[in-house]
């Protein structure tokens, strides 16, 4: 038999077969090392005849993983940031964004509380994303943007991911239909909100749409990658290669570089070429 792993608790894993959730644990072999099983697996599983729960035998090639939070086979992940209140914070936004990509998962741009800022501030955010990625902004008093981000996510598994206080659970409730996700208070001293979700456990939005609400999703860590690689997770940036003088070009100090003229001309947001240099430069680091 085969399913999904939508929740795992205590060494218990809940596998979902289309028809109904079962509640059941895995081999030992399946719970040491890189073999322990990760919300999100397809899993092949057997029924104990004494009790109707069910013995996980094995998982299914995954697509993807990630360690924090525990998660598989995602096809995009929604990067929840505010236009304010809590201000974006660029640079963690676009290594965030860096690493998903690397770990080959499709990126949104999700800008909330839009009814915080001007117009102008507004546009500028979405000017800054809207060249690598899908963005959508997102009203959570009213709803509004909530079925043009359904339509991008539809069919596939998806999970939000950005900092506390940006209305995270706000938006997953409008997308699930749920109105008991926790959402957690802000702080006054820090405007940002905390951590209410304690589990990974996935939501079906429909039969084809997964939604994987996860605790702590802030931040990924950023691969140990060479100088030449960064590039490739600017998607903005990498449109440009093949088309600086030189082929091997990191868009820093080289003339005739068709990304710093990108930006010069604003086709390339000066806040995203920023973060491009700030990551490049930790990667020297790493290789020292």
């Amino acid at each position: 038999m085969l399913g999904r792993v939508v929740k795992g608790i205590g060494g218990f894993y809940y596998v979902d077969d289309g028809q109904s959730v079962i509640i059941g644990n895995a081999r030992k072999n399946l719970k040491r090392g890189k073999n322990i099983i990760y919300v999100g697996d397809i899993v092949e599983f057997e029924l104990r005849n004494e009790d109707g729960d069910c013995i996980i035998n094995k998982v299914r090639e995954r697509k993807n993983f990630l360690s924090r939070p525990p998660v598989s086979n995602l096809d995009k992940l929604v990067v929840v940031f505010a236009a304010a209140s809590p201000n974006p914070n660029t640079f963690i936004i676009d290594k965030f964004t860096a690493a998903i990509l690397y770990n080959k998962i499709d990126v949104i741009i999700c800008i909330t509380k839009p009814d915080l800022v001007s117009n102008d501030e507004l546009n500028k955010l979405v000017s800054t994303y809207d060249r690598a990625f899908r963005v959508v902004t997102v009203n959570g008093k009213t709803g509004e943007g909530i079925q043009e981000l359904y339509k991008i996510i539809k069919g596939n598994n998806v999970a939000l991911a950005g900092p506390s206080g940006v209305g995270k659970s706000t938006v997953m409730n409008y997308l699930t239909g749920r109105n008991d996700i926790e959402t957690g208070a802000i702080s006054d001293k820090t405007s940002r909100g905390r951590h209410t979700t304690r589990h990974v456990e996935i939501f079906n939005m429909d039969a084809e749409t997964h939604f994987y609400d996860t605790p702590g999703f802030t931040s990924l860590d950023m691969p140990r990658i060479d100088k030449y690689s960064v590039r490739e997770y600017f998607p903005e940036i990498r449109e440009y290669k093949g088309y600086c003088k030189y082929l091997d070009c990191i868009h820093v100090q080289e003339p005739e570089c068709a990304v710093k003229e990108a930006v010069t001309e604003g086709k390339i947001a000066k806040s995203r070429y920023e973060s491009y240099l700030a990551i490049l430069e930790e990667v020297k680091r790493w290789q020292k």
